[in-house]
């Protein structure tokens, strides 16, 4: 648990987005326990089903990262809205990672699902709105027609190339003889 740090105690950092990493620090500091905000209760004796929160000052490398309003009673917690995640256990990190490579792993098996989807979604729509279906055959058709194009200019390029060669090879064997 947070509120159970001490001074030199491991910590994780995940950072969690385009490009995660795991940052592994010490523990610098921790505050007291102390009431979440908006949690107090007037008349209600302290401790007594109140959130309490921890600060947490942790030292990865030469930087000093400040973890505040960290959940006492937990070991790992969401921290701030930028896909970070903190823990005190590598137990707790460890799973969260698992977890993350779990859920890439199945985004990746689902990938020919997905493209199946796309693909009826394109042949549904055309059935509904005929004038897409025009329109999509229309955009086939040019395509198809870029394509020819472009292989008929390097054609005429290969051709202006071999004529150009034995024009230059005819006119060299004129001039020796």
């Amino acid at each position: 648990m947070f509120q159970s740090l001490r001074q030199q105690n491991i910590f994780y950092i995940l950072q969690k987005g385009d490009n995660p990493g795991l940052k592994v620090g010490q523990v610098v500091s921790v505050s007291n326990p102390q009431p979440k905000y908006g949690q107090l209760v007037p008349g209600q004796a302290f401790g007594q089903n109140v959130e309490t929160v921890v600060d947490v000052s942790v030292k990865v490398g030469e930087e000093t990262m400040e973890f505040k309003q960290l959940p006492a009673n937990l070991s790992i917690a969401n921290f701030g809205s930028s896909g970070v995640v903190v823990s005190e256990s590598r137990e707790a990190m460890n799973a969260e990672v698992e977890a993350m490579l779990r859920t890439s792993e199945q985004v990746l098996e689902s990938i020919p699902y997905h493209e199946s989807v796309i693909a009826s979604c394109d042949d549904m729509l055309k059935v509904l709105n005929p004038q897409l279906a025009k329109e999509k055959a229309q955009e086939e058709k040019i395509g198809a027609l870029e394509q020819k194009v472009s292989g008929m200019e390097g054609t005429l390029t290969d051709i202006r190339e071999m004529l150009s060669k034995a024009l230059n090879g005819s006119g060299n064997s004129k001039k020796t003889s």
